[in-house]
């Protein structure tokens, strides 16, 4: 079903009346202003933690030939082809050379977390479910997008959750960052 991104969805009971005291249009507009900052939000954060997945892994593949401009090159046009959810998989498979097994694990659980909540803000488009009292009226707007085949609130409380995955996974990309480039660059051969 197609529908334009911040659109009421009725249902099969069409539109209704607003309740007495309900501005419908303001808390449309409200919802849809911080629908955008949501959205902003979790496609910036998801695009910096590619950015460093996609270094760890260039710099642990690479590690002294990442000198080599040719070489980086020619990686960069093969790497640059893969969809965020293979840079998490290359990534993952760095990571366990290099954190422990539960550290991998949790990694996993919440890049695919950012993954699935980036694709429904980026590839979805969202709507308002009216709330509807005990006399039939509208008296409260909920914004909902698709993740996956399935309707998913934005709730506050996801909205936080989200606000704290987001500088977590960035700050734990940008350590996966650093372990590589010592192991890439540290010349023991024990």
């Amino acid at each position: 079903m197609l529908f334009d991104d911040g659109a009421i969805r009725w249902g099969t009971d069409g539109p209704r009346e607003v309740a007495e005291g309900f501005d419908m249009a303001s808390r449309a507009e409200n919802i849809y202003a911080w629908v955008r900052q949501v959205r902003g939000g979790v496609l910036g954060g998801a695009l910096v933690v590619e950015r460093e997945i996609s270094a760890a892994v260039t710099i642990y593949i690479l590690r002294e030939r990442g000198e080599n401009q040719s070489v980086v090159e020619a990686f960069g046009a093969v790497w640059d082809a893969l969809g965020f959810e293979r840079r998490i998989n290359a990534a993952l498979v760095v990571a366990g050379h290099l954190m422990e097994e539960e550290e991998v694990k949790s990694f996993r659980g919440d890049l695919t977390e950012l993954r699935l909540m980036r694709n429904a803000m980026a590839h979805n488009p969202f709507w308002h479910e009216p709330q509807i009292d005990g006399d039939g009226r509208v008296c409260e707007l909920v914004p909902m997008v698709m993740r996956g085949k399935h309707p998913l609130p934005l709730t506050t409380p996801l909205v936080e959750g989200m606000n704290a995955l987001v500088p977590d996974l960035i700050e734990r990309s940008r350590g996966l960052k650093e372990a590589a480039r010592l192991v890439a660059y540290s010349h023991d051969t024990d």
